[in-house]
């Protein structure tokens, strides 16, 4: 294996370590856990150099955080390529193979993309409240979506 190869597998080990072992089960019964999750993805894309819009709705009370960065493109950067993983766990599990490491890999990808320019812009998507109960209901997707900070209305 390579040092980079080494580099990324000591990468991904360590984002699933933090996020399953460290922070632990991540839902909105555990909003303070669900807000550090949110703030180690946050974290890790600030250290890459991206801004990252926050996305912020409401459920059951709790304040969600869907996360988003983009990597502009160069000859066709109006067709976007979306990138997505969820970072949140189902009760009672800590997740690191339920999305840990899909969270993980997103944050590896998109630290490659922060350093070459893509023909196409990427963005990479961070979010939450993909296990049950709301991937077979509307809650989730269907209430109104503002950036962190600004009033709901």
């Amino acid at each position: 294996m390579g040092a980079e190869e080494q580099v990324l597998t000591q990468s991904l080990r360590t984002h699933v370590e933090q996020l399953a072992g460290e922070i632990g089960e991540r839902n909105i019964s555990r909003p303070q856990v669900l807000e550090a999750a949110a703030s180690y993805i946050e974290g890790q894309w600030e250290q890459q150099g991206y801004a990252v819009e926050r996305l912020a709705y409401e459920v059951s009370g709790v304040c969600c955080l869907n996360l988003e960065i983009t990597r502009s493109g160069g000859a066709r950067k109006h067709e976007i390529l979306l990138s997505g993983a969820h970072y949140d766990t189902v009760p009672g599990s800590p997740g690191a193979n339920d999305n840990a490491s899909g969270a993980s890999a997103l944050l590896e990808i998109s630290r490659l993309f922060a350093g070459i320019e893509p023909a196409l812009t990427v963005r990479f998507v961070a979010f939450v409240n993909e296990e049950p109960p709301f991937f077979t209901s509307r809650e989730a997707w269907c209430t109104p979506r503002r950036r962190a900070g600004e009033a709901m209305t």
